[in-house]
């Protein structure tokens, strides 16, 4: 672990809601000058051979770690399908709420403040190993819009350490001679073709929380096809508002797969809607379960 990196405080938090699951654990680090933090949902009884798979789940920007778990329910499908999940906290905010990630062109404290989110999740993965007993080849990470931005930041900077990730209602922002991952990343998209925060087409965003020039999903998609050296036809099908389409033939197993939802909008399909202010999440897919369907692939 990097010198300036240390361990300060482990807390037991109150239990997660299931007897399938042991109790919360929040950490703190310090990561260069910034004071971070992530909880942890391990299932409940002995880790298997090798250790726990591993799911990172960004909150989106101005939400918290406990308001990732409350939306995307990751925590409760970790128990019943065997895996851990881990929910990093964003920095800045206003009494412990409206926290951010530095993604580049989004947003808030973070971006103002040039906050490092690559050395803070390095640093996690580093210490997460003393917390639980992880498998360290099966580590992915999810998120929602400015969360879903950081799915694609720590596969373009922490490839060796991701073995894939699932950005939703997200943006890469990252420019593609920005983004250099060192190995091919499967990577699965969830977004909504009505989403007025990250359009899904590109542009400004009318409800976006920090008004910038948002690149369109068609442009990641094409990066992490041709990145990952997948064929250029690629399968799709369509059962209602959803449409999936997988590209194939990728090199190292480097799947990529586009879930659209028709009419959807900045949510996280299946999940909790968080505020009212904030669109109603899709019935047509659950994320999460699509999620880990493709993560247990890989």
């Amino acid at each position: 672990m990097n010198a300036s990196i240390v361990r300060i405080a482990c807390a037991m938090l109150v239990a997660f809601a299931t007897s399938a699951a042991a109790a919360t654990i929040e950490r703190t680090l310090v990561v260069g000058k910034h004071e971070r933090s992530y909880e942890v949902d391990a299932p409940a009884g002995a880790p298997p051979p090798g250790g726990w798979p591993v799911v990172l789940v960004f909150h989106g920007g101005g939400g918290t770690a406990a308001g990732a778990r409350t939306q995307s329910r990751m925590s409760a499908l970790g128990a019943a399908e065997g895996f851990v999940a881990v929910y990093p906290q964003g920095s800045g905010g206003i009494g412990g709420k409206l926290k951010t990630w530095n993604a580049g062109t989004c947003c808030g404290w973070a971006m103002n403040h040039h906050v490092d989110e690559t050395a803070f999740v390095a640093a996690l993965l580093d210490d997460l190993p003393a917390v639980v007993a992880i498998d360290t080849k099966r580590v992915y990470a999810t998120g929602i819009s400015n969360g879903g931005m950081m799915a694609y930041q720590v596969a373009c900077t922490l490839a060796g350490r991701i073995a894939a990730i699932a950005p939703v209602a997200g943006e890469m922002t990252m420019a593609a001679n920005e983004c250099r991952p060192t190995r091919p990343v499967p990577v699965l998209v969830i977004h909504g073709t009505a989403d007025r925060n990250l359009p899904f087409d590109g542009g400004p965003g009318a409800r976006a929380l920090a008004v910038h020039d948002v690149r369109s999903v068609a442009a990641a998609i094409e990066f992490w096809r041709a990145n990952n050296r997948c064929a250029d036809a690629p399968v799709a099908t369509r059962q209602g508002a959803v449409t999936r389409t997988r590209y194939l033939d990728c090199s190292e197993g480097g799947e990529v797969e586009l879930v659209v939802i028709e009419g959807g909008g900045h949510s996280w399909p299946g999940g909790d809607r968080m505020a009212r202010f904030l669109d109603p999440p899709s019935n047509t897919l659950d994320a999460s379960a699509e999620i880990w369907r493709f993560f247990s692939r890989h």
